[in-house]
C-alpha cells in the first residue's frame, strides 16, 4: 500500500510477524471481536487526535497576526508544530483502516453473535 509515495508496511502482516518473532502465545491473544472494538475506538480517538490538530493550527494563524512579536513567533512555532500531527495522524487512520479491513476480511464473520456468545446461553 502507498501512503503519498512512501511503502506502508501491511500491518496485519507486520503484527503476525511480530507474533511469531516474539513467540507470543494463543492464550494473550484477543478474540477477533475484541481486536476490532480496540481498532475501532483507537481509530476515533486518532481521529480526534487530528482534529484537535486542525483547531489548533487554527489558533495558530490567528496568534500568527497578532502585533505582539512574541505571540507571533508562538504561532509560527505551534503552527509547525500542529501541521506535523495532523499529518502524523493522517496516517495513522490510514494504518487503522487497513488494519481493520483485513482484519474483517479474514474474519468474515466478525460481527456476528450466536446463543453461545451470551452469558446465559439464549
Amino acid at each position: 500500500m502507498l501512503i503519498k509515495g512512501t511503502i506502508m508496511i501491511d500491518p496485519l502482516v507486520l503484527d503476525k510477524a511480530n507474533v511469531k518473532l516474539y513467540k507470543i502465545p494463543k492464550e494473550i491473544e484477543l478474540h477477533p471481536r475484541q481486536k476490532m472494538a480496540f481498532l475501532e475506538d483507537q481509530l476515533n480517538q486518532v481521529k480526534s487526535l487530528h482534529w484537535r490538530a486542525r483547531v489548533d493550527m487554527l489558533h495558530a494563524a490567528r496568534l500568527q497576526e497578532d502585533e505582539n512579536p512574541t505571540l507571533k513567533d508562538k504561532g509560527y512555532t505551534n503552527m509547525a508544530q500542529h501541521r506535523n500531527e495532523a499529518q502524523q495522524t493522517i496516517g495513522a487512520v490510514l494504518m487503522l483502516n487497513k488494519l481493520i479491513k483485513d482484519l474483517k476480511d479474514e474474519n468474515p464473520n466478525i460481527g456476528e453473535t450466536t446463543s453461545a456468545d451470551h452469558p446465559d446461553g439464549n
